[in-house]
């Protein structure tokens, strides 16, 4: 009996042992990797300030025109967030990377339209 359970426990520990997590890279972005993220965050600021710029002669609310442009500028995110993905990085260090990258953009943002909507006359 002794035997046959053997026979059992043996491949079943053989093919649970092959479902290992799989192993992310978190670090050391290649030349290539590393231009597509900086273009990627340079298009993510220039779509919120084009927006931003469109979106101040109709709103005057600085934090619902930074909503606004957050929301249709997220698709440049996506992009850049697929690709990493496809690159093999782990999903927690892409999140923490590009939620950096929006948080910095929305920043400078909502400084630049407090500041413009600060020294428009009414």
């Amino acid at each position: 009996m002794k035997y046959k359970i053997s026979y059992l426990v043996a491949p079943l520990f053989f093919i649970l042992s092959l479902n290992v997590s799989a192993e992310y890279k978190t670090t050391g972005f290649t030349d290539e990797e590393y231009q597509k993220v900086a273009k990627s965050s340079g298009e993510y600021r220039e779509c919120l300030n084009k927006i931003a710029i469109e979106q101040i002669e109709v709103q005057n609310d600085a934090r619902a025109i930074a909503d606004y442009a957050m929301k249709n500028c997220a698709p440049v995110l996506e992009g850049l967030y697929e690709y990493l993905i496809s690159a093999n990085y782990a999903p927690e260090a892409i999140k923490r990377l590009l939620g950096g990258t929006a948080d910095q953009a929305a920043n400078k943002l909502l400084r630049n339209l407090m500041r413009t909507m600060a020294t428009r006359k009414p």
